[in-house]
């Protein structure tokens, strides 16, 4: 893995117009930088997928195990959710096997991986497709563009019209989509215009609305048209919805959601601490814990907040003193502590993979960079190629 000098588009956004979809998805590029690249080798290539493969199967197990033993209240999820929550999940992993029908549309990994032969699990997030559109068709468009003769990890929006085929075929109310959103939010609203542009290729009928449009008439939630809504798919956080009359009202409202409750313990940032109880030693995996003296001496250390998805508040530690803190809020609702694994450095800039997930396959993956440590939300798109 290196990074290398690239010479950019004087404007990549012109070359989006060949898509249907590209402009109004345009905006999902916030972000998108083509300067610089990351070149990996075939078989880093395939490692990257292999350990992904392998981790995405593994969540699904620490979730059953969560599920399971009950251990909701310690992951920061109480109340009527927890029921609600189990009720999905039954919905889905009926008589022990998965019931696609019941399943989710997409998720991503994010990795740190330290160019050779370490890629640990820093966080999963199966409750929100932000960067999709730059890991699937910005950086297509920029290897059909710019480098034509290298390869790339990237076939994701076939596997997303796959998907949505898979995910309508003989349900009844499922030949049209909802997809929602809070708005205004252009990043966001971007997003899900590319998810509609999917889901019409799978040949569904597609309607995009504001998140605070959809009305609820004491018997279903329905569209700012007054028609009912069967099927939502929605950019929004179980978070925030599980505190709101909304999840009361899933109950009884003869809707179906993408992604489906059970999504959100996916992308529970506890959920690390269960997977390293249930793999201690395993090499794809930080050492965490819900108890900072559980986790013992280690040379650094973050303490992450478990809610917030990729946003979630952060303290970094080194040797024992706080280099990073985005305060009080990290353990104002429970944390996670895990060692903070070696990534990705060159110079001053940090890097972090997410690979994306799309029918329990890893099918792609992006590059994230910073001069911040925590490559967060802020964190710039840049394009990856490989050599075969």
């Amino acid at each position: 893995m290196r990074r290398i000098p690239l010479k950019p588009r004087a404007d990549w956004r012109p070359g989006l117009r060949k898509y249907p979809f590209g402009v109004r998805a345009m905006a999902a590029g916030t972000g998108w930088r083509e300067d610089v690249g990351y070149e990996f080798s075939a078989h880093q290539i395939d490692l990257i997928e292999s350990v992904a493969d392998e981790l995405h199967t593994m969540i699904g197990a620490a979730v059953r195990y969560v599920i399971d033993n009950k251990m909701f209240a310690s992951l920061g999820i109480r109340g009527e959710a927890v029921r609600m929550l189990e009720a999905s999940w039954t919905d889905y992993w009926a008589a022990g096997r998965p019931n696609e029908r019941a399943g989710g549309l997409v998720g991503r990994l994010t990795l740190a991986y330290d160019g050779r032969d370490s890629v640990k699990l820093l966080g999963c997030n199966f409750d929100g497709g932000e960067g999709l559109f730059a890991a699937s068709i910005i950086q297509r468009n920029w290897r059909e563009a710019m480098a034509p003769d290298v390869s790339q990890f990237n076939g994701l929006h076939e596997a997303l019209v796959e998907r949505w085929e898979e995910l309508a075929a003989g349900v009844p109310g499922r030949t049209r989509v909802h997809l929602t959103c809070d708005t205004p939010d252009a990043v966001r609203e971007s997003e899900l215009a590319y998810l509609a542009a999917t889901a019409g290729e799978a040949g569904l009928d597609t309607r995009l609305l504001p998140l605070h449009s959809i009305r609820w008439d004491g018997r279903r939630f329905k569209d700012d048209e007054g028609q009912p809504i069967s099927w939502l798919a929605k950019l929004y956080p179980w978070d925030h919805l599980s505190e709101d009359e909304f999840l009361l009202r899933l109950k009884g409202g003869g809707m179906s959601l993408l992604s489906p409750l059970w999504c959100w313990l996916w992308s529970n940032h506890g959920l690390l601490a269960v997977l390293s109880h249930l793999y201690p030693r395993h090499p794809n995996l930080c050492r965490a814990a819900l108890d900072a003296s559980v986790l013992g001496p280690c040379d650094a250390v973050t303490a992450r907040a478990l809610r917030g998805l990729d946003a979630a508040p952060q303290r970094f530690y080194e040797r024992g003193s706080v280099v990073l803190d985005d305060g009080p809020q990290v353990d104002a609702n429970g944390a996670v502590w895990l060692e903070t694994p070696p990534g990705f450095r060159s110079d001053d800039v940090h890097a972090v993979l997410h690979a994306w997930i799309v029918a329990d396959k890893c099918l792609g993956m992006a590059v994230r960079e910073s001069t911040d440590p925590r490559v967060g939300p802020d964190a710039s798109f840049v394009p990856h190629l490989y050599r075969i």
